[in-house]
């Protein structure tokens, strides 16, 4: 380890989130651009979402442009910016991507959060300048539009006529969801243009996890595929694509799969993979990556029609945060059930399409019919117990509680005002 590279760690472990943050902002003062804190915190978060690692000697001339040092002493200036940018590249790993605490968003007036060099709009401004380093001509389809998603986020809390343009009617309550959903937004910005491609094991990966597993007995092989259907963080993802490429090098070959395709669930020996498949489409869904979700979804939906599984549930509000309102009607039209998720579904899809009308509020007056609770929790005015049970009769709590669970909620938090309209009498 360098000299410099152990100072920079020293200085990260032994300084104060408030030294560091005094030292950032001296920094600031003695260069030609002199950003703001928030600008700083957005800016080094933004390069956290860039397809390839910046150098310093590049990123630092675009944040401060010229930095004029005059003293040995100033030094641990530059030492606190690298604790803070290793910090902000660490929450990018882990997935904890909330802005500060101090960005927060009137409840009373949003315009009142994004007066000229408040917390909110520079430190959106500083992510946007981030993303700027991006060349665009490099990413695909899928890249391009989440990166177009998350700007458009950005944009709207950079200035008040920027957020009067974008939020128009019920603007309050449309700044309020934009800002819920940014973490979403965000989220699926990094993994689209960080890691989409970087998910394929290595040989020696590959070579070690089938000298370990595959010449031992049956039983921990399940054993471990109960461990990964367990765990719903972003790291079991690499475990999943371990067993699946397991499985797809044995019985499950191209071929397989195209000769069963339509009956999968009915062969046992293929349920493992389905589960699998399904666990994945889980683990995106509940980090932010809907679209991802929604092609795995809709993959395992054609290999089993029937859908035994119940992957309809999730792949309907992933097609509504995705706003794929055609994609969501054929669904329900393939599943024409009276269930909790199909109802909600259509309520929401009467909604955007009609607004508070008739057609709306009958779906709405069936929720309240097939179960009480629906509305309330949704809202806030009823509550749910921590641990639910495992299953669950129709009319009940643990009904909504599997509801919320395939994402629910945030189905709804996308479609702005729906839940002011749920509430509503």
């Amino acid at each position: 380890m360098g000299t410099l590279t152990i100072n920079l760690y020293i200085a990260e472990h032994i300084m104060s989130p408030t030294k560091i943050r005094n030292n950032v902002i001296k920094l600031s003062e003695l260069s030609t651009k002199q950003p703001n804190y928030y600008f700083i915190q957005g800016y080094l978060m933004g390069l956290g979402a860039l397809p390839q690692l910046l150098p310093p000697s590049e990123w630092q001339p675009d944040l401060f442009g010229d930095i004029n040092l005059q003293k040995e002493s100033e030094l641990k200036y530059l030492e606190s910016l690298m604790a803070l940018y290793n910090q902000s590249m660490d929450k990018v790993i882990q997935n904890e991507l909330k802005m500060p605490a101090k960005c927060s968003l009137s409840k009373q007036d949003y315009r009142d959060s994004l007066k000229p060099n408040m917390p909110l709009p520079s430190y959106c401004k500083g992510v946007l300048q981030a993303l700027k380093n991006i060349d665009k001509r490099m990413l695909d389809a899928g890249q391009k539009q989440s990166l177009n998603n998350l700007s458009s986020v950005l944009k709207a809390f950079s200035s008040e006529k920027a957020a009067a343009k974008e939020f128009g009617e019920f603007a309050q309550y449309n700044a309020q969801e934009y800002k819920r959903n940014y973490v979403y937004f965000m989220a699926d910005a990094i993994f689209e243009l960080r890691f989409s491609n970087d998910l394929t094991l290595s040989d020696d990966d590959e070579a070690e996890f089938n000298s370990t597993f595959l010449d031992e007995e049956p039983n921990e092989f399940d054993e471990l595929l109960e461990l990964v259907l367990a765990n719903t963080e972003l790291k079991a993802l690499e475990p999943i694509q371990m067993l699946l490429d397991i499985m797809e090098s044995g019985l499950i070959t191209k071929q397989f799969i195209k000769d069963n395709t339509g009956h999968f669930w009915g062969l046992h020996e293929t349920r493992p993979y389905m589960m699998l498949r399904a666990h994945r489409a889980k683990i995106h869904a509940l980090h932010g990556y809907t679209q991802k979700a929604q092609s795995e979804l809709e993959e395992l939906l054609k290999l089993n029609p029937n859908d035994n599984q119940a992957n309809r549930f999730l792949l309907m509000n992933c097609l509504i945060i995705e706003k794929q309102w055609d994609k969501l009607d054929a669904l329900l039209a393939d599943f024409d059930f009276q269930e909790l998720h199909a109802t909600a579904s259509r309520a929401l899809s009467a909604f955007v399409m009609h607004g508070d009308s008739k057609p709306a509020n009958e779906y709405k007056k069936m929720l309240q019919q097939q179960n009480k609770h629906f509305t309330k929790i949704l809202t806030g005015q009823e509550k749910l117990k921590e641990q639910q049970p495992p299953y669950f009769s129709p009319g009940s709590k643990e009904e909504v509680a599997v509801y919320l669970d395939s994402l629910g909620k945030q189905a709804w938090i996308s479609v702005p005002a729906s839940l002011f309209w749920l509430r509503k009498k």
